[in-house]
């Protein structure tokens, strides 16, 4: 009785064989057949002139051990009908997620190269197959062929602009913005600007009456003395000690200006990052 025993559709669990990639070699050699994969078990046949057809199927001739009882049974049931399919057993060598190989509907990787170990007479079309990989069962797959659409990369694109760094940014960079980011204080300039741009927006509010509207311009608006507040503050961290990686973080302008009127300390932090003397 011959079977197609593999082809290089997609199959349930959403990957496919190629078949070209198949090694038979070794199975040629022992060309056990099984029932459901049972290979504790005895087998109940043996393969025969195995061809890799044109059409990339894989089909083959199966001779039933006719003295053994479980063998001619499944032979009769196949005979009659009411077993028409088998599902390979294969060691997974090779696969690939280029989209050249990945078909429609296909949401694992595809098995470029791979090892006949054994084939089976079953119940599950080979063509769309309850397959066994490596030896182990199908509810193993997640290690061996993942979900291509649950393969995801890390952008580091992104990352560098969450923490405020150049794409060229080292580990160390990172490393020196992430400490600095769990060390930062709740209580520094930025915190006591931030509340007071809420002071001032209630204070605009309440500015529509015209009492609080003459009254407010006879004294300064808290607007005026944040405005102060704001330079003394970005002179102020100007003149703290940075890091490299801080330094990247500026706006382009801030850099420059820290990079014209912070010569020495600009200096020392270029020198200690690329092992030399910056060039003015």
């Amino acid at each position: 009785m011959r079977f197609i025993i593999s082809d290089e559709s997609v199959n349930r669990y959403g990957y496919r064989i190629l078949s070209r990639g198949m090694s038979t070699a070794s199975f040629e050699k022992n060309p056990v057949v099984f029932y459901n994969h049972g290979t504790f078990s005895l087998p109940i046949g043996k393969g025969k002139n195995l061809q890799h057809e044109v059409d990339g199927t894989i089909t083959l001739d199966i001779d039933f051990d006719m003295e053994d009882e479980q063998a001619v049974a499944v032979q009769k049931k196949a005979e009659r009908g009411f077993l028409n399919a088998c599902s390979v057993g294969i060691d997974v060598l090779e696969t690939s997620t280029d989209a050249t190989l990945v078909l429609t509907g296909q949401t694992r990787p595809t098995v470029t190269r791979s090892e006949l170990l054994e084939l089976s007479i079953c119940g599950i079309p080979g063509n769309r197959n309850a397959l066994r990989l490596n030896g182990v069962h199908t509810e193993d797959i997640e290690h061996i062929l993942p979900r291509i659409n649950h393969q995801t990369e890390l952008n580091m694109k992104r990352v560098f602009e969450q923490l405020g760094l150049p794409e060229t940014a080292t580990e160390a960079d990172i490393l020196a913005q992430l400490a600095a980011l769990e060390t930062d204080d709740i209580q520094t300039t930025n915190a006591v600007l931030a509340r007071l741009d809420a002071i001032d927006q209630k204070i605009t509010d309440l500015s529509a009456s015209k009492k609080v509207i003459e009254e407010t311009e006879k004294t300064p608006r808290l607007t005026d003395l944040m405005k102060g507040l704001r330079t003394e503050a970005a002179v102020s961290t100007k003149k703290e000690e940075m890091t490299w990686a801080q330094l990247q973080a500026l706006p382009e302008q801030e850099f420059e200006q820290y990079r014209a009127e912070q010569k020495e300390a600009y200096s020392k932090l270029f020198s200690t990052h690329y092992g030399f003397e910056p060039t003015y």
